[in-house]
């Protein structure tokens, strides 16, 4: 199945004891309509208050049902943020995380100076003038094959940190807003937010480029490369083999 979600109001997606995950609520969905215990695996474990456009899970079943009844059934017993946008039948050995060839993230930012009264729950806002040459040579700098331990939640437990990141595409829209989209094969714990918060950093001139490049060489994370906030964070879109990127 591909679904979005709102995650405002989730804990994020993995299932946790402090409140209501996706997860938690995809699981009891499925398993209430199917009549079975249904468990789920995803491309990706989206954080707190981060959305998703386009999550890819994976799930076995006995039942015999068509694949619209178990989509819309299950719809029916889902909470409004979230939705069902596609479902169908793959190989048993289809893995929705391990089969995944490439992640794509999209952060919108909003740099003005007076904060969202509207939709402020899929912006981020940046407050203060950005430099654009800055942030474009920091995406540059980031681009390709390093070791991102530096750009890695505390709590990370991933054993592999070297990647290959896409070249990220910065695009400079009307009203201030401002979209970041990052592309990866796997990407470490609060890795979008961080890398995020190092770019807009650089464009604030408080993190210079060579601190960034020794950030990336070090493994040591710049105090001034901050962690932003969620809510302009969307999983966009997970790629599989039989699928053209665009």
């Amino acid at each position: 199945m591909t679904i979005e979600y709102d995650g405002s109001a989730f804990v994020g997606w993995q299932r946790q004891p402090n409140g209501l995950s996706v997860q938690e609520a995809v699981e009891d969905a499925l398993s209430g309509h199917l009549g079975e215990k249904i468990t789920v695996t995803a491309s990706g474990r989206t954080d707190a208050g981060v959305h998703a456009l386009g999550q890819v899970i994976s799930f076995s079943t006995c039942s015999h049902m068509p694949l619209k009844g178990i989509r819309h059934g299950t719809q029916a017993l889902l909470p409004e943020a979230v939705a069902i946008l596609d479902a169908r039948e793959v190989d048993p050995s289809f893995d929705a995380r391990r089969s995944a060839r490439l992640r794509w993230y999209r952060f919108f930012l909003l740099n003005r100076d007076v904060r969202p009264a509207v939709g402020a729950r899929y912006v981020t806002h940046i407050r203060g003038p950005l430099d654009m040459a800055l942030m474009e040579q920091a995406a540059r700098i980031l681009t390709g094959e390093h070791d991102f331990r530096a750009f890695r939640a505390s709590t990370c437990e991933a054993t592999r940190t070297r990647l290959t990141l896409h070249p990220p595409r910065i695009t400079w829209g009307s009203d201030g807003i401002i979209i970041l989209d990052f592309r990866c094969r796997s990407f470490l714990q609060n890795m979008v937010r961080i890398l995020a918060g190092a770019m807009v950093a650089c464009a604030q001139r408080r993190l210079t480029l060579d601190e960034l490049r020794t950030m990336l060489e070090t493994g040591v994370r710049h105090h001034q490369a901050t962690t932003l906030p969620p809510n302009g964070l969307f999983l966009y879109r997970v790629y599989y083999e039989e699928e053209e990127e665009t």
